[in-house]
């Protein structure tokens, strides 16, 4: 039995390849083609809806503690030149080096603090930009304003740089979003503002598409991990059933809070 695809060519089934090697494929032409940042929301819903689910094989795979970075990449568009405005947020080291481990309350109320007081506002109605990481100076920001203040205020208190590292995810609703990931020794974090808690990055619902070289905060790497694609391959046990929907493949996950 064969199948063709316009992404993967004509393959038989039994070699088909894996769902997260089809990600990578769609990452792949995205940023060659320079596509905007939602190609890959509508790539993802193509995929099911046209049933392409019961080729593939099956991933039972226990997601990692750490977020698996899979090749280097290109910084999403809005932080290309994140260095050069911010170069705390491209910082490798700390004279402090305070433990994550010791400063676990104060993230949680930095996370909290910031969540509060910024007053959520896009960066179209407030710079009249689709995409602009900045600072939330205004008292106004979008996600990734929320992000940059929290790895600020983290870093400040000592926190290593290589703990706080900025990720782009497709959120639950398969937006483009922006978080901070705090990476401890059991596992990655998420600080986000659209919760107030911290949860692992598996637990959030959140595909995983970039997030910064804990060893070269300038350098991005690639994931295409994580979230409600992983969860639905999971739970379906088999790829080699109909998925008649995306809403139900792609099922809310189950949430695990920072310990």
């Amino acid at each position: 039995m064969y199948f063709s695809s316009p992404i993967l060519g004509r393959d038989s089934v039994e070699n088909c390849p894996s769902f997260s090697t089809i990600l990578k494929k769609i990452f792949r032409i995205g940023e060659q083609m320079r596509f905007p940042g939602h190609f890959l929301k509508w790539a993802l819903a193509l995929m099911f809806s046209f049933a392409w689910a019961p080729i593939l094989k099956a991933e039972l795979r226990t997601l990692p503690a750490h977020v698996p970075m899979v090749r280097a990449t290109t910084p999403p568009d809005g932080a290309k030149n994140l260095c050069e405005t911010y170069s705390w947020a491209c910082r490798r080291g700390s004279q402090k080096n305070l433990p994550v481990e010791r400063a676990i309350e104060f993230v949680r109320k930095i996370n909290l603090d910031v969540n509060r007081k910024i007053r959520s506002q896009s960066d179209q109605r407030q710079y009249g930009r689709e995409e602009y990481w900045t600072l939330p100076e205004s008292g106004r920001g979008d996600c990734e304003g929320y992000a940059l203040l929290k790895k600020r205020l983290l870093l400040a208190e000592g926190i290593d740089p290589s703990r706080l590292l900025l990720a782009t995810v497709l959120d639950t609703r398969m937006s483009s979003h922006a978080v901070l990931v705090i990476r401890r020794p059991s596992g990655d974090y998420v600080l986000d503002n659209l919760s107030n808690r911290i949860l692992h990055w598996s637990e959030t619902g959140y595909v995983f598409l970039r997030i910064q070289d804990p060893e070269a905060p300038h350098r991005w790497f690639m994931v295409m991990r994580g979230g409600r694609v992983d969860d639905a391959m999971q739970r379906r046990g088999s790829m080699n059933q109909p998925t008649s929907s995306l809403g139900r493949a792609l099922a809310p996950p189950s949430r695990l809070v920072l310990p």
